[in-house]
């Protein structure tokens, strides 16, 4: 399942929506989710499997979207580095 997923710079969740759920009733709204603010990004990711069942609003908690690794992806908020304390983007900036 995918789910579009705001979030900012550092990868911490704005917004995490399932593309074109609006709730149990017909509402004539194919497709909903929110819009991203100045340097908030949007991503279309896959929902790991063992999360698919949880609310998305607990969701914001135990996940952070990974950006760094190659595609985008949600990680587990426990096991996410924090882009700050990445060693490339340290050393960088040291020489500059």
């Amino acid at each position: 399942m995918q789910v579009q997923v705001v979030s900012d710079a550092q990868g911490r969740i704005i917004s995490l929506s399932r593309l074109g759920d609006v709730g149990e009733q017909v509402s004539g709204i194919t497709r909903a989710g929110v819009f991203a603010e100045r340097d908030q990004h949007v991503h279309l990711v896959e929902l790991p499997e063992e999360h698919r069942k949880t609310p998305l609003v607990e969701l914001h908690e135990r996940l952070r979207l990974d950006v760094w690794s190659g595609s985008p992806r949600l990680v587990p908020a426990e096991k996410f580095v924090e882009p700050y304390l990445r060693g490339p983007a340290l050393s960088s900036e040291e020489g500059a």
